[in-house]
């Protein structure tokens, strides 16, 4: 495998604040996507986010070259349960939920099978096709505060007002928190993710690229993912700086903080698979 580039920034600009890790190996290459904890949980001095990402980066390292999806995600995500659960205990912590445990999407190829494996919603590229994963809740989120803000500057609030304030984190927040009890869940409104809990097949994409000269990874940070890290960059520049509050471009369920560079932690990778 040729890595041609690869980037990785926080939101904020501070790397050690980056809940994205890419990993690579010399049989696998990985995007993983630490969820950001609303309520600012934190394990060994950083994010569960962070925490998240970076258990299974390490643990992807020690994965048998010739593993396969399912055998490869159960061993992370069982990894990450038990780092999480003895982190928690050496500092007198408790997760009462699982939905509430460190967490993380993840994209990863596999050298031996030539294959792509994800769970959640990052995207991928192979040879030009892109393919996005959007969770219906996500989009509706999204609209909601879209709405909630228009309604806000009708009302005669400025687009700087709520940069500075977004008063939507506080109504989204108590709703994001409720359907987050559908993480790994197997019926109607289910995602999945890696948080230590049972994974259902349903949610666990396996996909077959034996002809893939060019693949490309990213986290969901970019709300459109190019041929070169320079143009999807330079996409992502042109959005953040027309539409700070990301209500009107690409709608999603935070804006661009006063002080940080994105709305989002980011990663790209693009590499020639063989």
């Amino acid at each position: 495998m040729k890595v041609l580039e690869q980037f990785s920034l926080s939101k904020t600009g501070d790397n050690e604040k980056n809940e994205d890790r890419i990993a690579v190996t010399k049989d696998f290459i990985a995007v993983f996507d630490g969820v950001t904890s609303r309520a600012g949980s934190t394990l060994k001095g950083m994010s569960t986010g962070r925490f998240a990402s970076g258990v299974l980066a390490a643990a992807l390292e020690k994965l048998p070259r010739d593993i396969d999806a399912h055998g490869a995600i159960g061993i992370m995500n069982r990894t990450l349960r038990d780092e999480a659960l003895k982190a928690a205990q050496e500092e007198g912590k408790s997760f009462t939920e699982t939905w509430a445990w460190p967490a993380s999407a993840m994209l990863v190829y596999s050298k031996v099978l030539r294959e792509i494996w994800r769970v959640a919603d990052s995207t991928f590229v192979v040879d030009g096709k892109a393919d996005y994963k959007i969770f219906p809740q996500e989009t509706t989120w999204a609209q909601l505060r879209r709405a909630y803000i228009c309604a806000k500057i009708a009302r005669g609030a400025s687009e700087d007002e709520m940069l500075d304030h977004d008063l939507s984190w506080d109504m989204l927040t108590p709703i994001i928190a409720e359907l987050k009890v559908f993480a790994n869940y197997d019926g109607p409104f289910g995602y999945g993710v890696l948080n230590g809990s049972p994974i259902p097949r349903m949610h666990i994409e396996v996909v077959s690229v034996p002809q893939a000269k060019e693949i490309i990874f990213a986290s969901d940070g970019y709300p459109e993912v190019f041929g070169t890290l320079r143009d999807t960059e330079a996409d992502l520049k042109r959005i953040v700086g027309e539409d700070p509050l990301m209500y009107k471009l690409h709608p999603q369920v935070k804006g661009v903080k006063k002080g940080q560079v994105s709305f989002d932690d980011r990663s790209y990778i693009r590499f020639q698979p063989a």
